[in-house]
């Protein structure tokens, strides 16, 4: 695809640029967000946005030259007005008139985040081209959430290659630093806001073991090593790139030419003078250097493997194992209107809209959907009597299609209605003739009476498949409701997570995966599944169903059920290895747990 590159003069910008080249896509300019000219005096040096690093954004115009692209700019003149971690647009999109106008404009009326729809819009139309957005967000759902709020609205694809990068393997954050100094960039710390960082920080180059090493131990004797702090992910620091592999100059400043002002417990890098130096030599083949995490977390390889050396299963048939909804017989007579309550979740199952209820209306699958989920939404009215749910309280939909043809179509008429910051959680099956006669649409929903939180990745990254479409990864919601009891309430509670369904896509290229046939497959999908459990903290899985297709190419049924059984254990198996712990602590394993 070709590529906008969203950069701040950061190390993670311009690494997820490396990324970006490595995955086969072409940068066609960069984007630059930065502090306004005021009407009197200098522009500052650094502002208090929650959203942008402008900290050495003085710098950013030589950058141009540098990468031989070309660089676009755009003020900020909107503040932090939408705060919340999970971004969600309101409104049309601003009419943002002359640069005069638009800095007319207070930030109490425009969130920061809306300045990148103009930026964005004015590269695309000179670079009609331009299909996608590189970011280097990390572990910032703040940041990310934002820049793919604003890339899917203008026509873009999010492109967060660094997203998750601490817990790939090796599943450490230093490596993202050591994997920067083995292609040669140069990033030094221009900023410090931590306790652990002091003023003798300023101007060392993040990728140097050294630094590496340093940041380590000021981190760990602040209490301020959690995962992120030694990337400065929490704000500890940030940097300004002065070389790298795909920059043609290097940024040159003398000992001289830059001083340091410290106050409030954070010191700031402020440049007098910055030129570009030619260089030497530059590294044609320093991305030959640049390491993608491995597709494969250590357990699921050993899963893998195991898939791979099973058995083969003969059979003289395909057809052996028969769903229990042969011909349609166990869809037509179970019950399909019984709406489940709990204290804490309404569930609506089987909502369907028959072909032949109106003759005068062919009831496609869109207009199917519109009537399921105009039923839905008065199902929830119904039981709308000790809370205010809507339908932002749905967490959870498993969506039925007779033929996958009509998906765009469902989806469509979905996304209208099901279109939030963090929509529910979603399986989609198609499964054909099981579904009752004169039905092409069946969707069953659970409704959440109390608050949510999402995992709602849109991006590519090595991490995970990124969301194309209305739908969360998963969601995660209180098992009982919240209480009023303070002393309960200091407490959180178990969660419940509801994720959505997972296929075996690689999740840098969006592609298939094809190594290993259907054994490949059914390992892939359930690492995505993993990955994602781990980043919402779930600790137990209570329950997971396997779709497989009847058109399984590479093995008969019964390989496909064998192997799909056989990586669930696998997994689970892999999780309760003894280990070289001491008796005592063996001891304290709970029976149950072990067995189970």
């Amino acid at each position: 695809l070709n590529v906008i590159a969203l950069i701040s003069g950061g190390k993670d910008s311009f690494f997820s640029i490396l990324h970006c080249i490595a995955n086969g896509h072409k940068i066609v300019a960069l984007a630059n967000l930065h502090p306004p000219q005021p009407e009197d005096g200098p522009t500052p040096d650094d502002i208090d946005s929650y959203m942008y690093q402008t900290v050495g954004h003085g710098i950013i115009p030589l950058y141009a030259e540098a990468l031989q692209l070309p660089l676009y700019r755009q003020d900020i003149t909107g503040g932090a007005v939408r705060t919340e971690r999970d971004y969600r647009y309101v409104g049309r999109d601003p009419d943002w008139g002359t640069d005069k106008e638009r800095l007319k404009k207070t930030k109490e009326e425009v969130d920061e985040t809306e300045d990148l729809v103009p930026l964005l819009k004015k590269i695309k139309e000179a670079y009609p081209e331009a299909n996608a957005v590189s970011t280097g967000a990390i572990l910032s759902t703040y940041q990310r959430t934002r820049v793919e709020s604003v890339a899917l609205r203008v026509g873009l694809v999010p492109f967060s290659y660094l997203w998750q990068y601490p817990f790939l393997p090796p599943y450490q954050q230093s490596r993202l630093l050591f994997d920067m100094a083995a292609v040669g960039l140069d990033a030094r710390i221009i900023k410090t806001a931590s306790g652990g960082l002091d003023e003798s920080f300023v101007w060392s180059n993040v990728a140097d073991a050294k630094t590496i090493m340093r940041l380590q131990k000021a981190m760990g004797r602040f209490g301020e090593s959690g995962v992120g702090a030694v990337l400065g992910e929490g704000g500890e620091f940030e940097t300004l790139v002065v070389d790298g592999p795909n920059l043609l100059k290097c940024l040159l400043v003398e000992e001289g030419d830059w001083t340091t002002i410290s106050s409030g417990g954070s010191s700031i890098w402020k440049s007098k003078q910055a030129t570009l130096a030619s260089k030497d030599d530059t590294d044609d083949k320093a991305l030959e250097h640049l390491r993608k995490p491995e597709l494969w977390d250590v357990e699921f390889y050993d899963v893998l493997e195991t898939l791979v050396n099973l058995p083969n299963v003969h059979s003289n048939t395909q057809s052996e194992i028969q769903s229990p909804w042969q011909n349609s017989i166990f869809m037509r007579n179970f019950d399909r209107t019984r709406i489940s309550l709990t204290p804490s979740t309404i569930v609506v199952p089987n909502l369907t809209h028959h072909r032949d209820t109106n003759p005068d209306d062919p009831a496609d699958p869109g207009t199917q959907m519109q009537f399921i989920l105009s039923h839905l939404i008065s199902q929830i009215g119904m039981h709308n009597e000790d809370s205010d749910l809507t339908p932002e309280n749905i967490i959870h939909i498993t969506l039925l299609l007779r033929d996958m043809s009509s998906f765009a179509e469902v989806n469509n008429v979905y996304s209208q209605i099901l279109m939030m910051a963090n929509p529910p959680s979603r399986v989609t099956v198609a499964c054909g003739n099981a579904l009752p006669d004169g039905v092409d649409v069946m969707l069953s929903a659970i409704v959440s009476r109390t608050k949510k939180e999402g995992l709602h990745v849109q991006s590519r990254s090595y991490w995970a498949p990124a969301n194309i479409g209305p739908y969360s990864q998963a969601i995660s919601v209180p098992l009982q409701p919240l209480t009023t009891s303070s002393e309960a309430a200091d407490r959180p509670g178990p969660q419940a997570v509801y994720v959505a369904g997972q296929i075996p896509l690689v999740p840098a290229s969006m592609e298939m995966y094809m190594k290993y046939g259907f054994k490949g497959q059914t390992a892939l999908a359930l690492q995505h599944l993993w990955r994602i459990g781990r980043a919402t903290n779930v600790r137990w899985w209570t329950a997971g169903v396997a779709y497989i297709s009847s058109a399984t190419w590479t093995c008969s049924t019964e390989e496909a059920v064998l192997a799909a059984q056989t990586a669930w254990k696998a997994i689970h198996n892999s999780t309760l290895k003894p280990t070289d712990t001491t008796e005592e602590e063996e001891e304290d394993i709970d029976p149950w747990d072990a067995k189970n």
